[in-house]
């Protein structure tokens, strides 16, 4: 009897020394995240790269790159009329956004993942600068797309792509403060449900400008954000006049990842990198270098099912051709009435010229 119960325990024993490794294991990992502007904005974007590449042939191509990555999460910007060249070729990420539409009036973003995507919300920027001066920001519905990502059974994380009004002279300036301020208000809103939360994206910011759009008073500090480099290559420091910023470093661009940890879930980023997506012969596709931002994530508690979970639900290709039609007539009258700009646009190429 003595003997039964000996080996009993010794089962028990090492039943546990089995499978609690592996529990443990199920509670730590690596997250890849990865953005890329992909310049889909058609015949504008042929150009951007290191030579010229019609919109499909380049969606295609970076596509195939994007597929041969390893990323948990992949955001792309400017991703319009090429997008469903690109996205055949991502048969890697069966998770994905539904399209929003070419330039006329699609969003341009649009992400992919290999992990299950939940409650996606498309949403426009209120403010917006520029028909013919600034950055033609007012000819898109630029704007930020959120995602609830399963990384495994039970474990949830939150994540918004991005893309942020461009230029740097005062009303574009100031339309890009208000972004920050806006997507402030729908995180307090939104996603206070103790989740982790990832931002990463096109933010057309950077320390080095140090411009009054000021990211730090109008997004991190309101939400609890930080950003990786600051974090990671920087000591941690987002003010650009303290004497121990570090003003020579290359990894300050206006593609960035900012994070805060949850209840559930700690998040520690690792690096942001410039991955070699490029051609045999070191081509370029885009005026962007890809971002790649890894984290270590530990899961610190038990997460309770979200109350919804919706799949993303299917596009009426009609109607968003449709649209398409209906939205291309409108950017017409748009730009007409982008005439009234030529004064500011003539003050921008005076005296903003060096800030393009």
């Amino acid at each position: 009897m003595k003997k039964t119960i000996s080996i009993i325990l010794c089962l028990v024993m090492l039943f546990a020394f089995v499978t609690v490794p592996a529990a443990a294991a199920s509670k730590k990992g690596t997250l890849k995240m990865l953005a890329y502007n992909v310049s889909g904005i058609p015949i504008v974007g042929d150009f951007q790269g290191s030579f010229r590449t019609a919109t499909n042939d380049r969606a295609a191509i970076i596509g195939r790159l994007l597929n041969g990555t390893d990323a948990d999460f992949i955001g792309v910007e400017e991703d319009f009329n090429g997008h469903k060249y690109l996205e055949a070729e991502m048969t890697s990420y069966p998770y994905k956004s539904p399209h929003s539409g070419g330039a006329a009036q699609g969003q341009g973003l649009n992400i992919f993942s290999p992990h299950r995507l939940f409650n996606l919300d498309r949403v426009r920027w209120n403010k917006e600068f520029g028909y013919l001066s600034g950055r033609n920001d007012a000819l898109s519905n630029k704007g930020f797309i959120y995602s609830l990502m399963e990384l495994e059974e039970g474990v949830y994380i939150n994540v918004i792509t991005l893309h942020c009004d461009a230029g740097k002279e005062p009303l574009s300036v100031a339309a890009r403060r208000d972004n920050f301020r806006q997507l402030a208000e729908y995180i307090n809103t939104n996603l206070n449900d103790g989740r982790a939360l990832i931002v990463l994206g096109d933010f057309n910011f950077s320390f080095k400008r140090n411009l009054d759009d000021d990211i730090v008073a109008n997004l991190m500090e309101p939400t609890g954000l930080k950003d990786v480099w600051a974090e990671v290559y920087n000591g941690g420091l987002t003010d650009f006049s303290d004497p121990a910023f570090d003003r020579d470093s290359q990894g300050d661009s206006v593609d960035r990842t900012l994070y805060r940890s949850g209840r559930y879930m700690e998040l520690v980023p690792v690096s942001k990198t410039i991955p070699p997506l490029t051609g045999e012969n070191g081509e370029r596709y885009t005026d962007h270098a890809p971002m790649l931002t890894e984290f270590t994530y530990t899961v610190t508690g038990s997460e309770p099912v979200p109350a919804r979970l919706e799949e993303p639900a299917q596009v009426n290709e009609a109607l968003l051709n449709l649209k398409e039609a209906a939205w291309t007539v409108l950017r017409f009258f748009q730009i007409i009435i982008g005439f009234i700009e030529i004064p500011y646009l003539i003050t921008e190429l005076l005296f903003y010229r060096k800030l393009f």
